[in-house]
């Protein structure tokens, strides 16, 4: 139990100073001078180029935004801290997904096969000019492929991007942004049967795509298996349950799911049982943006919260147990839920209330570090706090159980942020949260701890900034 990443756990919970942060080259693309390209279609949606599509979703530059000083005075706390050098407006490029302070610090790489979309071989995926960059020819899908995939995707983290701004907080926010890029990856590409792993031989996919383990790592593989045309399909056999069952366990026996780790018994309290309530998940890749301004405090609907807490606890397609994160919130303003801290039960889609009474939104903002998590703090409706238990997932995982849950509660707070776009709720993933100070008012013991933290509520009516959208 006293591992590195043990250690690196229990005292990193803030940013560290950085000594030379101008040591650090601000580009946030990679180049390989004279490799060969293979263009990809643009624009991406308007193509029937599966994997350009789902790679501009996942890492493309895809919306510019104006930004003023006022936009960036909740980051800084006062206008002597904001840069000078464009005082009037900075127009800045977005992508699909979060990242920590706007670093973008995820690349993704293609490996082909010879049925893939794009010649076989290892590629760099391009964000800025929107195509690959070849690194190897050939078939190299057995170094990474755990199934018959066609085309495998590999995300990995430049730890430097994120280190110039965050010291020794880099490899936290890594770990939570690989999560976060695969929740997203199974969305886009749910349509090519995607499955996800983020145990995998590192060192092989490192050599492969020729990184420096020292600055990059990888962090996520993503499988896909191209659709094949549809055939005619016989009579349904559900008149024979039990033979269709018996061949079923055969199936299930041939990938066995991921065993659930050992976990607590529900207390014996009396729970709020939530309307059912789904929203699509890939409406919400569309129109995802972070709430720049906070929120109006204004009431949220039953009926929205239980859309929100269901993708929450969403089970997904990956080689993770199901409950490597258990799914606490703090919940205020919302009718038919009193305010306080809950436990979301995905099965049984229900809250259990948990921890010590009194005022939630006090507590939250006691440990909020920023000005902007703190007004949400006051106007919020719903903060998820996915939980982790080191001790269970260090047993299960060896060293690898820090990323692996940190990158589980990426991806639940990604997946509540996809449903609460599509339903037109704002919402933001915060690091400037102390969460260990908020362990004890949720009840946890041992060495469960509060992972990270999202706000959701009815966006600030100042909130929206100008976008100009660069594709959909």
């Amino acid at each position: 139990m006293s591992n590195e990443a043990t250690r690196y756990h229990e005292n990193v919970h803030t940013p560290t100073e950085v000594a030379n942060p101008d040591a650090y080259p601000p580009r946030v693309v990679k180049s390989y001078p004279g490799a060969p390209r293979h263009p990809l279609p643009w624009p991406p949606e308007k193509s029937e180029h599966r994997l350009g599509r789902q790679l501009a979703e996942l890492g493309g530059i895809t919306r510019a935004q104006w930004l003023t000083p006022l936009d960036m005075l909740p980051f800084t706390d006062s206008f002597e801290a904001i840069p000078d050098d464009d005082p009037l407006q900075w127009l800045v490029t977005r992508r699909p997904t979060p990242s920590g302070g706007a670093r973008y610090s995820a690349e993704w790489y293609v490996i082909a096969g010879p049925d893939s979309e794009v010649p076989a071989g290892v590629y760099y995926y391009d964000p800025a000019r929107h195509d690959l960059v070849r690194l190897r020819s050939g078939d190299h899908r057995s170094w990474a492929a755990s199934r018959p995939a066609t085309t495998i995707l590999v995300q990995t983290n430049v730890f430097w991007r994120l280190a110039a701004k965050y010291g020794e907080m880099y490899y936290r926010l890594a770990c939570l942004e690989a999560g976060i890029q695969v929740a997203q990856a199974l969305v886009v590409a749910a349509d090519e049967d995607a499955t996800a792993r983020l145990c995998f031989p590192d060192a092989d996919l490192t050599e492969l795509l020729g990184l420096d383990p020292r600055s990059e790592g990888v962090h996520a593989v993503v499988e896909l298996v191209a659709p094949v045309p549809a055939a005619f399909e016989g009579p349904a056999l559900s008149a024979f349950p039990r033979a269709f069952a018996a061949h079923a366990s055969v199936l299930t026996e041939s990938r066995p799911a991921q065993q659930p780790l050992p976990s607590a018994s529900s207390r014996e309290t009396e729970r709020i049982s939530l309307p059912h309530a789904e929203a699509d998940l890939r409406a919400g890749t569309r129109n995802r943006r972070a709430a720049m301004r906070g929120f109006s405090g204004e009431t949220m609907p039953i009926g929205t919260l239980a859309t929100i807490l269901t993708a929450y606890g969403r089970p997904v397609r990956w080689d993770l147990p199901a409950n490597l994160v258990e799914f606490y919130c703090v919940i205020a303003d919302v009718p038919g839920v009193p305010d306080g801290a809950y436990r979301y039960l995905p099965d049984e889609h229900q809250l259990e209330p948990v921890g010590e009474g009194g005022n939630p939104r006090q507590v939250l903002r006691e440990a909020s570090l920023a000005a902007l998590t703190q007004q949400g703090a006051r106007t919020a409706n719903v903060w998820l706090l996915p939980v982790g238990d080191a001790e269970a997932a260090e047993e299960r995982f060896g060293p690898r159980w820090y990323r692996v849950q940190q990158a589980a509660a990426g991806a639940a707070l990604h997946r509540a942020c996809l449903a609460a776009a599509a339903v037109e709720v704002a919402g933001r993933i915060q690091n400037d949260v102390l969460t260990h100070l908020l362990d004890g008012r949720l009840g946890l013991d041992g060495r469960k701890r509060s992972l990270l933290v999202a706000q959701f509520g009815t966006e600030h009516p100042a909130g929206p900034r100008p976008e100009f959208r660069l594709t959909w």
